[in-house]
């Protein structure tokens, strides 16, 4: 019987499935200024409300609203 290589509890295989993963959580990520911004009270919308909020469903955008 075989024993397995003991685990350091640190190390991670090293293949191209955890290196892209891990660039997709900690790498670096775009910095947008959005103090003040206003955006659609719809919960699967990221519109900004800037020249684009509905007339007749104020805090929506035209899309939502």
């Amino acid at each position: 019987m075989n024993k397995k290589e003991k685990w350091d509890g640190r190390s991670r295989p090293s293949n191209d499935r955890y290196r892209e993963n891990f660039n997709e959580i900690f790498g670096k990520k775009p910095t947008i200024d959005l103090k003040g911004t206003v955006f659609c009270k719809a919960k699967k919308c990221d519109n900004h409300l800037y020249k684009n909020e509905s007339a007749s469903l104020p805090g929506y955008c035209l899309e939502c609203g």
